[in-house]
């Protein structure tokens, strides 16, 4: 392998690792879009085993109230203006 398809490797890896599309990556990368699908299958499996928790709240969780923030109570915020 050559520099050169090293770096059209490297710059699909990046491109898939920020989520631009296949057919983006194909265009601009210059690999087939069977090598493409391939990384991208390495980078972001959708195997059973692993699961991406998004858009969950505590709720969804069960995991009880959260403090959302860290200001102190009115008596101890001296200086402190809203």
């Amino acid at each position: 392998m050559n520099n050169t398809t090293k770096g059209q490797y490297e710059l699909a890896r990046k491109m898939l690792k920020g989520h631009i599309d296949i057919d983006e990556v194909v265009l601009m990368s210059g690999l087939s879009k069977e090598i493409v699908e391939q990384l991208n299958e390495e980078i972001n499996p959708k195997n059973s085993e692993v699961q991406i928790l998004k858009d969950l709240d505590t709720v969804d969780l069960n995991i009880g109230e959260i403090l959302f923030d860290n200001l102190p109570a009115e008596d101890e915020a001296e200086g402190f203006h809203q």
